[in-house]
Formats: C-alpha cells, sequence, structure tokens
C-alpha cells in the first residue's frame, strides 16, 4: 500500500465529495457518490503504458477509498 494515496476532495463540478485514489503519484480511480450510488472511473497512466499490481493490493486501495468517502460524506 506504500505506492497508494487516498484522498477525499471537494470537486466544483461533482454534487458530492469524491474519494480519489493515486498510483505512485498519478491518479488512478475517483469513486463518487453520484446518482445514489457509489460510481468508479479508473484513469489510465500519462505514459500510455499500463499498471501492474497485486489484486489484493487494489482491492484494498479501492475498501479503505470507498469507507473513508462513507466516513466523511
Amino acid at each position: 500500500m506504500s505506492n497508494f494515496r487516498i484522498e477525499v476532495a471537494d470537486i466544483p463540478t461533482r454534487e458530492n465529495l469524491v474519494a480519489e485514489i493515486f498510483y505512485k503519484g498519478e491518479q488512478w480511480v475517483e469513486i463518487s457518490q453520484e446518482y445514489g450510488e457509489l460510481i468508479i472511473q479508473f484513469y489510465s497512466p500519462n505514459e500510455g503504458d499500463y499498471w501492474e499490481f497485486s489484486f489484493n493490493e487494489a482491492m484494498e486501495a479501492l475498501e479503505k477509498a470507498k469507507n473513508k468517502l462513507l466516513a466523511i460524506g
């Protein structure tokens, strides 16, 4: 998890807060609570390549971001 950073943000274009997950400093995922349900958006790395990490580590980051967003929002 040391390569992941999770932030909860208030984005002007969104009605509700979002949780953003960064991987090695680049945004990987955004989780929002739009439309009464959790919505997830995945971002690709800027270099045009792909990221590869363990499934368990990715799921742990997603779960932590979801819990952080729900606790604040």
